[in-house]
């Protein structure tokens, strides 16, 4: 099964109009270089506000997936995501500054994967809002990571109503994401997201006490989209 997203704000970098946007990605490449590199020489968020984001996205994710309510967290480094198709349409709306990902692990829960937090700044430059970005580690940005989980839910989904059709569950989203391979010319993240090569990961669900695993592969194509495979034979459906 093969899907394709393609990342829109890449393949405008070779029109060239004027615009007093805080971003233009319609005006020119070398400008818009510089302004990305703009934004993020401004200070990361840290302290209190960013605490207090990462803590309410994360409560706010285990209420909806009735999930442990930690106390304690530990926020790992802060990776900007500028490139990111909506960071990016958000910052030229002008309704952020910049956002980032952390990967936040839960000290005072049963053991699990961390969880990943989308963090925003808003265009006042103060103001932070969290929003969970799934479980587990990925290589995928978070635009990228949401259509990729559309393709694996309906497959899990698919899966479920052969092997246990009264398996209804509310939410479905992966408990683990694991990176098992990439490709040797994958390139360094770049704001966010990659423009060559491929990898691949697993992505596991556990609906009704099963544990789903679904294989998929990511291939870039040099020009901002990237491709992905799910491996239907590949799946592992433990009851």
């Amino acid at each position: 099964m093969r899907f394709r997203f393609v990342a829109p704000i890449l393949l405008a970098l070779a029109a060239t109009t004027a615009s007093a946007l805080p971003l233009d990605p319609l005006g020119d490449p070398d400008q818009f270089r510089r302004d990305v590199e703009e934004i993020n020489r401004r200070p990361l968020p840290d302290g209190e506000p960013l605490a207090r984001a990462v803590g309410e996205a994360v409560a706010f994710d285990a209420r909806m997936r009735g999930r442990c309510q930690p106390k304690k967290l530990r926020i790992g480094p802060l990776a900007p995501v500028t490139l990111d198709g909506m960071v990016t349409g958000l910052i030229v709306a002008g309704k952020i500054e910049n956002g980032w990902i952390s990967t936040v692990t839960l000290e005072d829960c049963p053991p699990g994967d961390p969880i990943r937090i989308l963090i925003l700044r808003d265009a006042d430059g103060t103001t932070l809002q969290g929003i969970f970005a799934g479980q587990g580690e990925t290589l995928a940005w978070p635009t990228l990571a949401r259509e990729a989980l559309r393709a694996t839910v309906a497959m899990a989904v698919q899966r479920l109503k052969v092997e246990d059709p009264a398996c209804a569950p509310k939410d479905l989203t992966p408990t683990s994401v694991r990176v098992t391979g990439s490709s040797a010319d994958l390139s360094p993240s770049q704001y966010g997201i990659r423009l060559k090569g491929s990898w691949n990961e697993v992505w596991t669900f556990e609906p009704c006490g099963h544990r789903l695993s679904i294989p998929i592969g990511f291939r870039t194509n040099g020009s901002g989209g990237t491709y992905w495979d799910l491996d239907r034979g590949g799946v592992l459906f433990v009851h």
